[in-house]
């Protein structure tokens, strides 16, 4: 598992906006097989942006 985590620290330096975009993706993607696929790319933008914020803030 430390070859995981060296790998996942080269492309994120923050773990926790990592973990919320995984969310906004799977948001997106039940969203989309729901059949709103506008919705789910507000959806990922949504999350993104709340994340960042959070992150940031």
């Amino acid at each position: 598992m430390k070859w995981l985590k060296e790998v996942y620290d080269l492309f994120v330096d923050d773990p926790k906006l990592a973990i919320l975009s995984l969310v906004a993706l799977l948001i997106a993607l039940i969203v989309a097989h729901a059949g709103a696929k506008e919705a789910a790319g507000l959806a990922i933008f949504l999350v993104v942006a709340g994340s960042l914020w959070y992150s940031t803030r």
